[in-house]
């Protein structure tokens, strides 16, 4: 049983004040090199603000454990600690309490809270909060493809790690698994990863793999700029792919660490090489950046000749998240 708490729900319309009003005094004290200040449970990163959504409550199977080991190696984190349950409402906090946590104390080291808002929904107000908005982390793996860094991400189980070992496999390189963090500097967004990662893969059904020991050490590199993100989803999801999508791809854009980074999604199904289709994505993407954002080519465009060309994707950027 976790032993001693506070916990808070905020509702969906709680605004900084109220997050400020419950969160511990010294929750953005600034943490060592080696460990963060805000990011997803992780019980081999120390980080002092964990947060747990649905997918990894529900992929580890979240229990007592669970809370207890959120914030990485307890012993290496200064208190507070924080543990925030994000897409939660109120009764799956109080459900979780009454199966995993003893009766609250008002002089607790553990804060629990809950909230409606998703992890990067939530990451943002809190860096906002403490006045640190050139950082950020994303869940995925982090890999350099054909020279570009290109930032994998998905639900759990989707097949990120497969498609890491096949992209090794094929001559490209890892980052970072699981929880790369990533910060501006200028235009310029460098993903790297945290140290006690570096290395290593978690594939489900494998565990973790040590990348240097399986490919050699010319399969890692430290950091990277960040160029793009590519979004694996079920194609059983359900996303309606339109006219625009068909012509140029499914994609959009999104903000890391304060810049905008191009995002593709690419649907999973049985019998998709997603390696393939994800280099082909990078080479088209490298080839945009060639012809200074064009998508079509020559020949593409000749087929729109004797009609109006579609408008660039890139001419109205879509947020997505």
């Amino acid at each position: 049983m976790i032993p001693s708490f506070t916990y808070q729900h905020l509702p969906s319309n709680a605004g900084d004040g109220d997050w400020q009003q419950a969160l511990p005094d010294s929750w953005d004290t600034p943490v060592g090199d080696d460990q963060r200040l805000v990011g997803p449970a992780n019980p081999w990163i120390p980080t002092r603000v964990a947060l747990i959504s649905p997918a990894l409550r529900h992929y580890l199977q979240c229990g007592e454990e669970c809370l207890q080991r959120a914030n990485g190696p307890v012993a290496t984190i200064a208190s507070p600690r924080v543990i925030i349950l994000s897409r939660a409402h109120a009764d799956v906090l109080a459900d979780w309490l009454d199966r995993h946590a003893t009766a609250p104390s008002a002089s607790a080291d553990i804060h629990i809270l809950s909230s409606s808002e998703d992890d990067e929904t939530i990451a943002r107000r809190l860096r906002r909060l403490c006045g640190n908005t050139n950082e950020d982390w994303r869940h995925g793996v982090f890999m350099e493809v054909s020279g570009l860094g290109v930032l994998i991400r998905g639900s759990a189980g989707i097949g990120k790690s497969e498609v890491a070992l096949e992209l090794l496999s094929r001559g490209h390189r890892l980052i970072a698994d699981d929880a790369p963090c990533f910060t501006a500097h200028g235009e310029e967004v460098t993903g790297s990863c945290p140290d006690r990662l570096f290395g290593l893969l978690e594939v489900r059904g494998i565990g973790i793999v040590d990348i240097r020991e399986l490919f050699g050490s010319n399969a890692l590199k430290t950091r990277k700029y960040l160029r793009l993100i590519v979004d694996l989803y079920s194609s059983d999801a359900g996303r309606t792919i339109g006219a625009e999508e068909r012509l140029f791809g499914d994609r959009g854009n999104e903000r890391v660490a304060g810049q905008t980074i191009p995002v593709w999604r690419l649907p999973v199904a049985p019998g998709r090489n997603l390696a393939v289709l994800l280099e082909t994505i990078v080479r088209q993407r490298n080839l945009e950046r060639q012809r200074g954002g064009q998508p079509a080519s020559p020949q593409i465009t000749r087929l729109f000749a004797d009609g109006e060309m579609p408008p660039r994707p890139d001419e109205s950027p879509e947020p997505w998240s």
